[in-house]
């Protein structure tokens, strides 16, 4: 369908706003904004700022910051506490129509979080199977096994929800004809995006450096630490510097882990990589009046990273294009209302649901054991797939191909539940949508908190008489049934460290790193720059007067 001819019969632009600096799902679902983060300071700078504009971005970042460690329970009370305590979503909170994605982002995050704390307990990189490096039991079965071993794919699923909600405001002007507020939005977006994903890992990783230097935590992953605290101070900042862009990935990709969070972060300059690349590619598409060439390129574009081994690009750029869909199905269902003889397909319901299970199905894909620099180890279940990519030599040790198989099963996951009302609700529940809210901190957090948790981890298996310091139960004869168990008693603790760590983090630096990319971007644009500019060339032409 193409874009609608006038601005008075496009649907309202508040109905479709969404931040782009929140764009790698950390976008609010409840469509609320506490007050001591509201815009008022970022919209103070634009009125005219004085020479002390840099003192006044910091300091109305730190007054937002202290407005936030004042924050009061919104219901007083035993309920209200423990949700102030957790960050919990008050009852009643509206949702906007975006809100599925900040609950499957939210489910994404929890998946990643399970993936690794599944570790030490049993091996989630084994296919089913009786062969060779194989396991019979049944919870290495399909379907069974995404539950526990899909992060990878979790993380693909990030990227698609990333590409979705950094376009969809931007496609919808573009699909209006406002072609200066998509620009202006573009422009806001790439200026605010570094600071948006980049300030909340640079404090974080300081302090568990600080934390781990002087007070001897537990490290999130082993590493040497250095002789000095300035040495010490000098390693983080290099660490922090092989995020930043220009990036090169896969073939360093040991740069981009940063042991003082125990590696988590190195999504996060493939994030901002994936960002530059679909802002480059509305950028590209903004002048096409055609819808059918706007998306022949787009998909073109996906098909190329995958061709190059880019399946970064390629996930942001099918997420773009699902939104461009749903973009264009809002419209013609807003034609469809006035036509009553329409009739939606009854096949639909089905097709989606098949899309949803096969999703699942091949999310929980077993990690590739090369046996040959171009063949790969059986997988019972998933042969089917990865051996006829083997055999036209796709399974080369220099390519990601399990990557494109699982960007595919992520997609095939989000599209069907965009496009399933029973499950855009579920996706909408207020747990969900708790998940959403803290799911940036719980993603980047968890890794040093299992640190922080191994006596914990000890002290579950001892109080079921398993060897505290076993990881390997192939060589232990414990039952399946006290594994388990003292594996629920770690996580019960786990869960509710986890969630409160999280809650803080979204507090105090997720939502802060947002208002100061507001706060910075205005400062930059405020009329006062342009305004001292001009003196000087006042004031020479002045002189020049004086002197003739």
């Amino acid at each position: 369908m193409e874009a609608t001819q006038s601005n008075e019969s496009a649907a309202p632009l508040d109905a479709l706003d969404i931040d782009e600096t929140e764009a790698d799902g950390l976008l609010r679902g409840d469509g609320h904004q506490p007050s001591h983060f509201n815009n008022r300071f970022a919209s103070d700078s634009l009125s005219g700022m004085p020479n002390s504009g840099k003192a006044n971005i910091v300091l109305q970042w730190i007054s937002a910051l202290f407005r936030s460690l004042t924050i009061k329970p919104a219901r007083p009370g035993l309920r209200g506490t423990v949700r102030a305590i957790f960050n919990y979503p008050e009852r009643g909170t509206s949702l906007r129509d975006t809100a599925w994605l900040d609950g499957l982002r939210g489910l994404a995050a929890f998946e990643v979080f399970i993936f690794h704390y599944i570790d030490g307990w049993l091996d989630r990189t084994t296919p089913w199977g009786h062969g060779e490096h194989m396991r019979s039991e049944w919870y290495y079965l399909p379907i069974f096994r995404t539950f526990y071993a899909s992060g990878d794919a979790a993380v693909c699923l990030f990227f698609g929800i990333s590409g979705y909600v950094l376009s969809y405001r931007m496609l919808s002007l573009l699909r209006q004809r406002r072609q200066e507020k998509l620009l202006t939005a573009l422009s806001s977006a790439v200026f605010r995006r570094a600071i948006r994903l980049y300030m909340p890992v640079f404090i974080e990783t300081f302090i568990l450096m600080l934390l781990v230097r002087l007070f001897d935590l537990p490290k999130p992953t082993p590493y040497e630490s250095a002789a000095t605290l300035f040495a010490e101070l000098k390693a983080w900042c290099v660490r922090f510097i092989h995020l930043l862009p220009p990036l090169r990935y896969p073939d360093r990709f040991d740069k981009l882990l940063n042991p003082y969070d125990g590696g988590i972060s190195w999504t996060i300059p493939l994030e901002y990589y994936g960002s530059m690349y679909v802002y480059t590619t509305v950028l590209l598409l903004s002048q096409l009046p055609s819808i059918v060439v706007r998306r022949c390129l787009a998909v073109a574009l996906a098909i190329h990273g995958f061709v190059k081994d880019d399946w970064i690009a390629s996930q942001f750029v099918m997420g773009m294009i699902f939104a461009d869909y749903q973009l264009e199905r809002r419209d013609a269902s807003q034609s469809q209302l006035k036509d009553s003889s329409h009739k939606p397909s009854r096949f639909r319901p089905w097709l989606l649901g098949l899309m949803f299970a096969f999703g699942f199905y091949l999310s929980g894909l077993p990690g590739s054991t090369h046996v040959s620099d171009t063949e790969v180890a059986p997988r019972p279940f998933f042969d089917w797939l990865a051996q006829p990519l083997t055999n036209v030599g796709l399974y080369s040790k220099d390519r990601q191909t399990d990557r494109y198989i699982l960007c595919i099963a992520a997609m095939f996951c989000m599209i069907s539940v965009g496009e399933t009302p029973a499950l855009r609700r579920l996706a909408e529940l207020r747990i969900v949508q708790y998940l959403g809210r803290i799911s940036f901190g719980l993603y980047l957090c968890h890794i040093f908190v299992r640190a922080l948790l191994e006596p914990v981890r000890r002290a579950s298996l001892a109080l079921l008489g398993l060897p505290p310091g076993e990881t390997d139960w192939i060589k232990v004869e414990a039952g399946t049934g006290q594994v388990f168990v003292a594996y629920v008693l770690f996580m019960v603790v786990a869960l509710f460290t986890n969630f409160f760590v999280a809650g803080i983090f979204e507090r105090y630096l997720d939502r802060p790193s947002v208002l100061l990319g507001r706060i910075v971007e205005n400062w930059c644009r405020s009329p006062a720059w342009k305004a001292s500019e001009q003196l000087p060339t006042q004031r020479s032409s002045a002189v020049g007067l004086a002197s003739t």
